[in-house]
C-alpha cells in the first residue's frame, strides 16, 4: 500500500468510469490505480464469478497535488441504476469504448445519463488497441464525429490505450491531469455535513463502518452523526481516507468512518450521514420539473411507470404530467415532444431528498436494453405532504339531429333523459356552438346555440362537444389507471 504524506491536504477529484459491458473499464482502473479501497476493484463477491463489474468500485491515485478517485460502475444493461447512483459524487466522466466495436447501446445510454445530470466534462478512452488492426487516427476521428451530436462536442480529449499491455497510460495520465487542472470545482465545507452512503459493514472488534464521499461540510473525530432515514446515530471514532487515518475530512473527500453506537443492520445504500437532519424531507409524493431527453422516443402518459434515481437510491413510481391554466393544474394525457414539463411523482416508497436542491434521473428500465431507457432529468420543485388537486377534462360527444331551430340546433347524445338534459342547461360547448339552451322533448335531446357566423356551415350529424373541467385527486397509485 502506498503511504501518502498528509493525504487530507490533497485536492480530491472524482472521475466516474462509464462504458458498455466488456469495454475494459475495470482493467483501466486497475492500471491507473495506486490505492484500492475496501470497496475496490470488483469487490462484489459475484464480480469474479460472472466476469463483470456488479457494484460501484472505488480506487485512487495521485497526480501532483490531486488525489483522484476512480468510481467504476457496472456497464451491464441490467445494472445501469447502480452506475446512475454514482453521478451525484463525480466531477468528470471517463467514457471507455472498445476501439474494435465502437460506441454501443450502453455507451450512448451512459452518455445521456451523464448529460442529463449536468456532468459537463468528459475524457474518452479507446481501449484494446492491442487487438485493433485498423488505423487508430481514423478511429479517433470517428469518435469525435460521434460526440459532435452530443452536448460535449467534438473537441474532447481522446486517448487510445491497451489495458492488457499497459500501452498509452502515460499519455492518459497527462491528459487527466490537464483536464482536472481546468475543472471548476466548488466544495462547500461550511454547511452541515452530507454524506451519501455507498457501502456499510461491521469490523470485528471495531464496530460499524460506513463509506462515502462528503458532499458538504466537514467531519471531525467524536462528532455525532445521524443516519437518515433509518434513525440510528453514533459518534465518529476514526476517519480514514483510503486507509490512512486522519483527524478530519472535508467536502470532496472519500472517507471511511468508524462510528460508535451505529446499528449497521439498518443501513442501506441511499441513506445519508448528517449532523443536521433538518436539511432533508421525506415523502413518497414529489412535484418536479422534467427536462426530457430529446433522444428518448417512447411516449410518456399520465400514470406511466418510471424508475427514479435520487442520489444513490433508485425506486419505482408513476409520473403524472400536467400543465397550468388560470392557476389550475390540468392533466396532460401525453407529453408528446415537449422538452420540459411539470409533473407529480408518486413513488412506491418514501424517499429522502435535500431541501436545498435535488436533481433526479428518470428512466424506463422496464424497456428492453436494446432501446434508450433514460427519459431525462428532473428538478425537485416541492415535497408534498398530501395529494394535490388536479383537474381533468371530461368530454361528452353529441351530434346534430336537426340543424334548423329558431334558437339554434337540436342535439342528441349529450344526455340520456329529460332530467339529465335539465342538469346541463347553460353549459358551454366547443366552437362553433355556444351553450346548451334548454331540453327538447323528453328523451334527452337539447337545444344548442350556434355562433351566427358559423350557422350556415353546420349540418345534420356534425359532432357537438361538451368539454368540462373536473377535479382529479391523486389518492393513491392503485386508484389510477396506469399506462405504459
Amino acid at each position: 500500500m502506498i503511504k501518502i504524506s498528509k493525504i487530507e491536504n490533497k485536492i480530491s477529484v472524482h472521475l466516474g468510469l462509464f462504458g458498455h459491458i466488456d469495454s475494459g473499464k475495470t482493467a483501466i482502473a486497475a492500471r491507473l490505480s495506486e490505492i484500492i479501497s475496501t470497496a475496490g476493484i470488483d469487490a462484489h463477491p459475484q464480480s469474479k464469478d460472472r466476469g463483470i463489474t456488479m457494484d460501484l468500485g472505488f480506487t485512487s491515485f495521485i497526480l501532483e497535488d490531486f488525489l483522484i478517485t476512480l468510481v467504476d460502475g457496472p456497464g451491464h444493461a441490467d445494472l445501469i441504476k447502480i452506475s446512475a447512483s454514482s453521478i451525484e459524487i463525480i466531477d468528470c466522466a471517463i467514457i471507455v469504448i472498445d476501439i474494435n466495436k465502437g460506441a454501443q447501446v450502453q455507451t450512448g445510454e451512459h452518455i445521456i445519463m451523464i448529460e442529463s445530470l449536468q456532468i459537463r466534462d468528459i475524457i474518452v478512452v479507446l481501449n484494446k488497441i492491442d487487438l485493433f488492426k485498423g488505423n487508430i487516427d481514423n478511429e479517433i476521428k470517428k469518435v469525435r464525429k460521434f460526440f459532435k451530436s452530443t452536448s460535449f462536442g467534438s473537441e474532447i480529449p481522446v486517448f487510445a490505450v491497451s489495458a492488457k499491455e499497459d500501452k498509452g497510460f502515460n499519455e492518459l495520465r497527462e491528459g487527466i491531469l490537464e483536464k482536472i487542472r481546468k475543472l471548476e470545482i466548488f466544495r462547500d465545507i461550511n454547511d452541515p455535513v452530507i454524506i451519501p452512503i455507498d457501502h456499510h459493514f461491521s469490523i470485528k472488534g471495531r464496530g460499524a463502518v460506513i463509506t462515502g464521499t462528503i458532499l458538504k461540510g466537514k467531519v471531525n473525530l467524536s462528532q455525532k452523526l445521524d443516519i437518515i432515514p433509518v434513525n440510528t446515530s453514533g459518534r465518529v471514532k476514526s476517519i480514514q481516507i483510503f486507509h490512512q487515518n486522519v483527524e478530519s475530512a472535508k467536502a470532496g473527500d472519500r472517507v471511511g468512518l468508524n462510528i460508535k453506537g451505529l446499528d449497521v443492520k439498518k443501513i442501506y445504500r441511499g441513506c445519508y450521514a448528517t449532523n443536521d437532519t433538518e436539511q432533508f424531507e421525506k415523502s413518497d409524493l414529489l412535484e418536479i420539473k422534467v427536462n426530457s431527453n430529446k433522444l428518448f422516443k417512447k411516449e410518456t402518459y399520465f400514470g406511466t411507470q418510471v424508475h427514479v434515481t435520487i442520489g444513490m437510491y433508485t425506486t419505482v413510481g408513476n409520473i403524472y404530467p400536467y400543465y397550468q391554466t388560470n392557476s389550475k393544474k390540468i392533466q396532460m394525457e401525453s407529453t408528446d415532444d415537449q422538452e420540459t414539463y411539470m409533473a407529480f411523482l408518486y413513488l412506491n416508497d418514501s424517499v429522502i431528498v435535500s431541501k436545498e436542491k435535488s436533481v433526479l434521473l428518470l428512466s424506463r428500465l422496464d424497456l428492453p436494453p436494446t432501446t434508450l431507457r433514460i427519459m431525462g432529468s428532473a428538478d425537485l420543485v416541492n415535497v408534498l405532504k398530501k395529494p394535490p388537486v388536479l383537474y381533468k377534462y371530461k368530454i361528452k360527444k353529441g351530434f346534430i339531429q336537426y340543424p334548423e331551430h329558431s334558437q339554434g340546433v337540436i342535439c342528441k347524445g349529450l344526455a340520456s333523459s329529460f332530467e339529465g338534459a335539465k342538469k346541463i342547461i347553460g353549459r358551454k360547448l366547443e366552437p362553433p356552438f355556444t351553450k346548451i339552451i334548454s331540453p327538447f322533448g323528453t328523451k334527452g335531446a337539447v337545444i344548442v346555440g350556434v355562433e351566427k357566423s358559423d350557422r350556415e356551415g353546420v349540418k345534420k350529424g356534425d359532432p357537438v362537444i361538451l368539454k368540462e373541467l373536473r377535479t382529479l385527486k391523486l389518492k393513491a397509485k392503485k386508484d389510477l389507471k396506469v399506462q405504459n
